[in-house]
């Protein structure tokens, strides 16, 4: 049996996206816990199957909850729990938006209403120094992703490192142990359909005390599309890369 990653989706409408795409094209198989009311995949965090070594990477994912506020959340104390082994195991993991928060606050941080106001569309994420030597990022350089929140990252775990930041949000990027992926954006979510989606879900809270235009946005997605999938694309290939070497011959 190949490699397999376990993708933790904490929101019916907020999937892998490009993040498994990327993951398919590399032979990779995927198990999804869908933390969410409805049909089909698991119901809880496989803490168990973790432990046991049967995933070699977790990519978790967005969420309309708050991190700070673990009553918005029904699996908070799971997803606490999964933060604490991944890092306990050293099990490479890809951490996005809600996620990143969360994963930050459970291993020192600290989360709060981003003092800069909603970050909502396509905005520029600048590296670091320490981001342009970064084996995920660096390859890359600055990028143009999606944006979709209102909290953020105001301090970092100890001795995570700071990798890419945008106008908005000092820590857009960062990493923990060299594993440990912190991403504020939604670059995985920048395809027409998958935006159209997110809108027509979330379009009030997106809109609401924003400059956002859902028109602009739509416009960006479409006319530079490839642009952003083979941005997330890449990304997400090199952490793949990093998290599952390619087997010796």
């Amino acid at each position: 049996m190949g490699p397999r990653i376990l993708v933790v989706q904490n929101a019916e409408w907020e999937d892998a996206g490009l993040m498994g795409v990327a993951a398919r094209a590399a032979g990779i198989a995927q198990s999804t816990a869908k933390l969410f009311p409805g049909r089909g995949g698991m119901r809880s965090v496989p803490l168990e199957e973790l432990e046991g070594g049967a995933f070699a990477a977790v990519v978790s994912l967005g969420s309309p909850s708050t991190a700070y506020l673990p009553e918005t959340n029904p699996h908070h104390d799971e997803m606490v729990a999964l933060f604490k082994l991944v890092r306990k195991l050293k099990i490479p993991s890809f951490n996005v938006c809600y996620s990143m928060q969360l994963f930050s606050l459970v291993h020192g941080g600290r989360v709060e209403k981003n003092p800069n106001g909603k970050e909502v569309g396509f905005e520029v994420v600048e590296l670091t120094k320490e981001g342009a030597a970064d084996p995920v990022f660096g390859g890359v350089g600055s990028f143009t992703t999606l944006q979709w929140h209102g909290d953020c990252v105001t301090a970092l775990p100890g001795k995570a490192v700071r990798l890419g930041y945008s106008e908005k949000t000092r820590n857009q990027l960062a990493v923990l142990d060299g594993i440990h992926y912190l991403l504020q954006g939604d670059g995985q979510a920048a395809t027409p359909s998958t935006l159209r989606t997110w809108l027509r879900v979330d379009r009030k809270w997106a809109l609401q005390g924003t400059s956002a235009s859902e028109k602009d946005m739509m416009r960006r997605v479409t006319e530079y599309g490839s642009y952003f999938r083979n941005t997330y694309l890449r990304l997400a290939g090199n952490f793949l890369s990093l998290a599952l070497p390619a087997p010796e011959d």
